[in-house]
């Protein structure tokens, strides 16, 4: 399994606003990782102002070789 962080938001921003980020985030991963080797990804979201955990997203290929991935915010923090 391979882990990454990445920062984006603030805050001060709407819980909503945060979720929108995350998932422009994670599409445009998608796209990324589909010309890699990547079975199996661990993405952590947080703040870029200070460091609050918004959502983990796991993202893995289905049985077509398509890149997918879900964004779990049980886990925030915020």
């Amino acid at each position: 399994m391979v882990e990454y962080s990445i920062n984006v938001g603030k805050i001060s921003d709407s819980f909503d606003t945060l979720k929108r980020l995350c998932k422009e985030k994670a599409d445009a991963l998608v796209e990324s990782f589909s010309d890699k080797e990547v079975e199996d990804v661990v993405v952590t979201f947080w703040t870029e102002d200070f460091p609050e955990l918004i959502c983990v997203a796991q993202f893995s290929k289905n049985a077509n070789k398509e890149v997918v991935y879900n964004l779990d915010f049980s886990q925030t923090t915020l």
